[in-house]
Order: structure tokens, then C-alpha cells, then sequence
């Protein structure tokens, strides 16, 4: 038998666990069941033969790693009863180009796609959700990926979006990439202007060189904000972010002789 399954005990509810697959010869397609109440962790984890999966819709959340390292998985139905994606849910996932996320979707957990380097499109359903922001800074293509993924929702969904966010940093970059695509309100301009460090260290994190420079151009990195700048680069040794900010405030708002305050 290949499912390995988990019945339930007298103390829980009736719920019918898939907790593991065993792979045979030829079979491409998985059907999982309407019996099976959830999915265990890491329960098709390295099933390298799995083309296309289809979950039913008793399935309330895709859990810890469960697709990972799927590396034939191109297809998956996630049903709309589906309201969260586990931590590596599908990293790896080599063939995955596009998947569908439920209108009731409402939070996407840390690498739920790391590795995957195909998935270049998401399609969103209608609901409002939340996003960890960091995985998909993980992807290759990471800035033409997060504008694809903020700029084509509609306004209200944005907003939403936007303001469940919970870590001001990731609202910070986010805040930027509406402004560089015209999309930000003066809601959202107001923010990016009271978070002109928090954003500018963020990139500086990620190694975001082009995102520095843009920010230059939104004229929001003033004198007041920029020592505390070229501070966090010395003392975080981004050399790289540290010449830039150099460059700009010696263009912009004063000349100083780079000799006497380059010390990465």
C-alpha cells in the first residue's frame, strides 16, 4: 500500500492522517482522497516521480515540508479550504512554474518556497492574506518577482496586504516597491518617508544595491539620516552599500573626503 496512513484514537476527533507515500513504478499522478482529513509533516518529502498532485477538499493547511524536494511536481491542486502553507512546504520544487492560492489563504510560512527556481508566478484568488515576505527574498529574481507580486493586486487588496505585514522592515521595502511601480497612496508615501532607515537597512541586509539607489531617488535620504546610514554600513561592514551612500551624499548633500571616513 503505498499511502501510510494515521487512524485516528477514541480521544481525538475523527480525523485520518496521510503521515507518508511510498513511490511505484510509473505512477505520476497522486489523487488524494476526500477520507484523508490532513497531511502529515514531510509526508511526500524526495518523491521524485510526483508530476501532479491533486488535494481534496478536506485539507485545511499544507504542513512542514511536505512537498519538498518534489523535483518532478508540476501541477498541485490546493483546494480553497486550504488556509495555510507549512515552512518548506514546496522548496525544491525544481518543475513548479505557476500555483494557484486560495482565497482563504492567510499565511505563507518562512521557505514555503525556497529552491523552487521555476515558480516565477503566482495566481492569486480574491482574498486578502498574509505574506512572509523573507521567502520570497530567498528567490532568484527576487525584486521582478515581489513587484509582480504587489503590483497587480487591486488597491483595497493591497492595502490589506500591505498592512498585515507585521515586520516593519518588510512593510518598509514594500512600501518602496509600491512607490518605484506607482502603486503607493499617500498613506503608504507617509510610511516609506517616517521609515527611510529601517528600508535603507533592509536592503543593505539583502545586499540590494539597485534597491539603495532607487531609494536615492525618491529624496528621501536627507542629512539628517544619512550618518546614521553610513554608520550601520561601517559597523555591519556592507562595503559595497557603504560606497554608494558615500557617493550619494558627496553628489547631494555635501562633499567629504572619502579618505578620512572609509574604514570597512
Amino acid at each position: 500500500m503505498p499511502f501510510q496512513i494515521q487512524q485516528p484514537t477514541p480521544k481525538k476527533y475523527k480525523q485520518v492522517t496521510l503521515t507518508g507515500y511510498t513511490e511505484e513504478p510509473g505512477v505520476t499522478e497522486i489523487i488524494v482522497l476526500e477520507e484523508i482529513k490532513a497531511l502529515g509533516r514531510e509526508c511526500f518529502l524526495g518523491c521524485q516521480q510526483i508530476a501532479s498532485v491533486i488535494l481534496p477538499d478536506s485539507i485545511t493547511e499544507i504542513p512542514y515540508r511536505a512537498f519538498k524536494n518534489c523535483k518532478n511536481l508540476r501541477r498541485i491542486r490546493i483546494p480553497e479550504t486550504v488556509v495555510r502553507i507549512g515552512e518548506g512546504a514546496f522548496s525544491g520544487c525544481e518543475a513548479l512554474k505557476e500555483i494557484t492560492l486560495p482565497e482563504n489563504l492567510e499565511a505563507i510560512d518562512s521557505y514555503a518556497f525556497y529552491g523552487s527556481e521555476r515558480l516565477m508566478k503566482f495566481r492569486l484568488a480574491d482574498g486578502i492574506f498574509r505574506v512572509c515576505m523573507q521567502d520570497i527574498y530567498q528567490k532568484q529574481n527576487d525584486t521582478d518577482l515581489l513587484k509582480e507580486f504587489l503590483c497587480e493586486k487591486n488597491p483595497v487588496k493591497r492595502k490589506h496586504l500591505f498592512a498585515m505585514t507585521g515586520d516593519t522592515k518588510y512593510r518598509s521595502a514594500m512600501a518602496y516597491y509600491l512607490i518605484q511601480c506607482s502603486q503607493a497612496d499617500d498613506e503608504i508615501r507617509k510610511y516609506a518617508r517616517r521609515n527611510i532607515t529601517k528600508t535603507a537597512k533592509f536592503y543593505m541586509e539583502y545586499q540590494e544595491t539597485e534597491g539603495l539607489q532607487e531609494l536615492f531617488a525618491t529624496g528621501f535620504v536627507t542629512k539628517a539620516n544619512i550618518e546614521k546610514l553610513l554608520e550601520y554600513a561601517i559597523s555591519h561592514k556592507y562595503h559595497e552599500s557603504y560606497l554608494l551612500l558615500l557617493e550619494y551624499k558627496n553628489q547631494h548633500i555635501g562633499y567629504q573626503d572619502p579618505a578620512k571616513k572609509l574604514k570597512l
